[in-house]
């Protein structure tokens, strides 16, 4: 029972003995205001000592606050915090304290702040962290405090470590920068530590420079992520370790790096492997719906770009791909792989096609260029393959169109494909090479070419529903939001209707359409190629519903929806539909194919071609030859077409009073060549009506009157 007053009497006497007689004077003249840091002065000799030391400064009552919670005190830590006011402090004497007390303080504070109820700290360590780091990215500032990495005080060095470690991307950036640059072995490795501490955000900037960097550099990069164990970085130095770099010390500090993350040394097929395998994981892998920073590593210099989920993974793979082909024994089909991925990043990029990427694709000849086509196909790299299809285009030779086993070469098949972009591209590239003799899928020409001849104009959708009210309901909507809808009745009409809209982009199908049901128009939309990809809304019942749901699972391009009761409802659906296309083509760029098309119709025919099916669908030129776009070269296709159809048509529109009368003085001209090449193709009944149209036009102009002259003196002297 007397252990309590005698403890405290020893206390009171130790306390008395320890501490300097200056200390015990300022407690007996002027005693400490609170009575709990008297208490704790009177308790510890340590905190005695500090609570006499100044704290006029931010930094010293900093300092105190950080010692405190050193010793435990965070009773008078949080006392002393109060006398500290951040509010009062600028960005710049944020900053200015985090140089001077160093980042780990501050660090701590964040964690121990609410644990010790220190009130606003952690908020206020925080922002002095981030102006830190935001005046540290100053580049004066960065070159100081790398400069300061080389002192030869230890503490000095220590110090700019931790400044830099908080200075973000930019000090990342720098430091790499430095590295690559340095020749100080010392510098170096204080570059290394620093870097080591910026993980993880350094990491793919570590990626790239061991991916793009060269010797010393590249030896150092390796020894780092070696240190790291970095996995993203196993690709790399599988590769070089298995001799990808000409440099000995590279390669020795790839196996090393390798040893030391307890992965055995690999051959070069085994490094190809893993290569692949990489490959391979990212073509699967699912990536977070966000912006991700890009890094690359070129001329000694660091370089970033924010591009979208979808790109990092395309950038990534060809990264990879690259490497294949740098593997010792690279095949063929390392250096096809390297090159499809090269094409698709320059389209990506916007950038020309890399110099070693090039020499690859010319080395090619035009079967292994066709494989490479090929193979992008499968793989769906769509700028890759046209690309490969361009370049087959260009070169120009019956090669690139030969046959595999009887079957149609990969640029040939390239015209049915989903994709328009490569289907458009495969069909420029033929009539670059312009075969004068018949080929596997010949017949697939001449149904491309009419495609994109009737691909001008607004976007087609189809509206299917067995109500009649319903189709012409969500047509008329959608009428009113750009589209050209054509509503239809039953699973037929959807599926013909389908395949006869070469402006097809989307279809809204009800999900009680019948005459046949739902999936057997679906499969039936699926199985065309050029409809294969077509997004297709499943409006539907409540109780068919989960049925839609379940077919939508099985088809990347396919919801389901309930029914659409408004406008917004409609349009809801119609931008997720959007969202599905594989491309988006602008009506200037349908019609500038349409153009390019209907030129190289009027060409085949003027001039001869191997294409018997050109004929079978010429009656698409009417509905051309009204688009004011389309007008001319319209009327040079009929002009060389030679049927009884294209002869009237072209006589229909030089007698149309509506149009301008130059364009129907080229129709007369055109009606002439046609009449000039394969004869008078018209019907006596069809001769009577243009006599009709010229004594109908007494009252007309003596232009209007002029052109039908010339027309009736042309059919009179054709006999």
């Amino acid at each position: 029972m007397f252990r309590q007053p005698i403890l405290a009497a020893l206390v009171a006497t130790l306390t008395a003995l320890l501490l300097p007689s200056s200390t015990l004077a300022q407690f007996e003249d002027e005693p400490v205001a609170s009575p709990a840091l008297s208490e704790a002065a009177r308790r510890s000799p340590a905190v005695a000592s500090l609570l006499d030391t100044p704290r006029d400064t931010p930094a010293e009552k900093l300092r105190a606050v950080f010692l405190l919670l050193d010793l435990g005190e965070s009773d008078i830590a949080r006392s002393l915090w109060r006398e500290f006011t951040p509010d009062e402090l600028d960005e710049e004497a944020e900053a200015a304290l985090v140089r001077e007390l160093g980042v780990a303080r501050f660090l701590s504070l964040v964690r121990q702040a609410e644990t010790n109820r220190l009130d606003g700290a952690r908020a206020f360590a925080e922002s002095a962290l981030q102006n830190a780091a935001k005046l540290g990215r100053n580049p004066q500032q960065l070159a100081k405090l790398i400069a300061a990495l080389g002192d030869a005080e230890q503490a000095i060095r220590r110090a700019a470590r931790y400044d830099l470690s908080v200075t973000g991307d930019a000090g990342a950036v720098a430091c790499l920068e430095a590295l690559a640059a340095a020749d100080n072995e010392s510098l170096r490795a204080e570059l290394m530590l620093t870097l080591a501490a910026m993980r993880p955000a350094v990491e793919p900037m570590l990626v790239a420079a061991l991916a793009d960097g060269e010797d010393q550099f590249c030896r150092d990069v390796v020894e780092l992520v070696g240190y790291l164990q970095l996995q993203d970085a196993v690709p790399w130095l599988a590769a070089l370790a298995a001799g990808a770099d000409e440099n000995a010390e590279v390669v020795a500090a790839s196996q090393a790096a390798l040893t030391k993350m307890g992965l055995s040394l690999p051959n070069s097929a085994e490094a190809r492997a893993v290569i692949l395998s990489n490959i391979r994981r990212l073509e699967t892998h699912q990536h977070p719906p966000e912006l991700t920073t890009w890094w690359s590593f070129d001329a000694e210099k660091m370089q970033s770009r924010e591009v979208s989920p979808a790109e990092h993974k395309q950038l990534s793979i060809a990264r990879l791909a690259r490497l294949t082909s740098d593997v010792p024994g690279a095949s063929l089909a390392d250096r096809r792989l390297g090159l499809i991925y090269a094409q698709q990043i320059a389209k990506l990029l916007g950038q020309p096609l890399e110099s070693d990427a090039q020499q690859v694709a010319d080395s090619l000849d035009d079967a292994q260029l066709s494989e490479a086509l090929h193979e992008a196909m499968e793989r769906k790299q769509f700028s890759a393959a046209i690309a490969c299809a361009t370049l087959l285009g260009t070169r120009g030779r019956d090669s690139a169109l030969g046959s595999v086993a009887g079957s149609p070469g990969p640029l040939t098949r390239a015209l049915t494909h989903p994709d328009r972009e490569l289907r458009f591209a495969a069909l420029e590239a033929i009539m670059k090479i312009k075969p004068q003799r018949s080929f596997a899928g010949a017949s697939g020409v001449a149904k491309a070419l009419w495609y994109f001849a009737s691909g001008s104009g607004d976007p087609q959708v189809v509206v299917a529903s067995s109500v009649v009210g319903k189709a012409s309901d969500w047509a008329g909507q959608l009428r009113g939001l750009g589209y050209d809808p054509t509503p239809v009745t039953t699973g037929r009409q959807t599926l013909l209707t389908a395949l006869n809209s070469p402006r097809l982009e989307l279809m809204l199908v009800d999900s009680d359409i019948g005459r046949p049901l739902l999936r057997e128009v679906v499969f039936g939309l699926r199985s065309n190629p050029q409809l294969s990809h077509v997004p297709i809304a499943v409006v539907s019942s409540l109780h068919n519903l989960s049925r839609a749901e379940r077919m939508a699972e099985e088809d990347p391009w396919l919801i389901a929806t309930p029914r659409p009761h408004s406008v917004e409802s409609l349009q809801t659906v119609i931008e997720e539909l959007n969202d599905l296309r594989d491309s988006h083509p602008s009506t200037d760029t349908r019609t500038r194919q349409a153009v390019a098309a209907l030129t190289w119709i009027a060409e085949l025919l003027e001039d001869g071609h191997p294409y018997d099916e050109l004929l079978r669908e010429a009656d698409q030129v009417s509905q051309t030859i009204y688009d004011p776009e389309l007008m001319q070269v319209s009327l040079r296709v009929l002009a060389s077409l030679g049927t009884a159809s294209s002869q009237q048509l072209l006589v229909d529109v030089a007698s149309t009073p509506t149009l301008d009368i130059e364009t129907r003085r080229a129709a007369g001209e055109a009606f002439a060549k046609s009449v000039g090449r394969y004869g008078k193709l018209l019907t006596s009944e069809e001769i009577l009506r243009q006599y009709d149209r010229y004594n109908a036009s007494e009252t007309a102009d003596q232009a209007t009157q002029a052109v039908l002259g010339d027309l009736l003196d042309l059919l009179e002297k054709q006999k």
